[in-house]
């Protein structure tokens, strides 16, 4: 049961984290007429979309990014090399 509860938790709190802050991930594809990107980090693929996105222009596939998302909304707001 306790397993079970601590799998539940990491579940449920995982995506959190990614949520707040920055990760770094690697571009796995760019799709410049949807405006998005699909990257990858330890936590598995996640597709951002572009618009309004500073530093987008750094999202090439294969691309090795630090993705800085924003504490009050959750979305990306920027995208730098690294």
């Amino acid at each position: 049961m306790k397993k079970l509860a601590l799998i539940l938790l990491a579940i449920l709190v995982g995506p959190v984290a990614v949520l707040a802050g920055e990760f770094k991930a690697t571009v796995v594809k760019s799709d410049k007429a949807k405006n998005q990107i699909v990257v990858r980090n330890e936590n598995g693929e996640q597709t951002i979309e572009l618009k309004g996105v500073k530093g987008s222009e750094h999202a090439k596939e294969g691309a090795r990014v630090t993705v800085k998302v924003n504490d009050k909304n959750g979305k990306v707001s920027e995208i730098a090399p690294g």
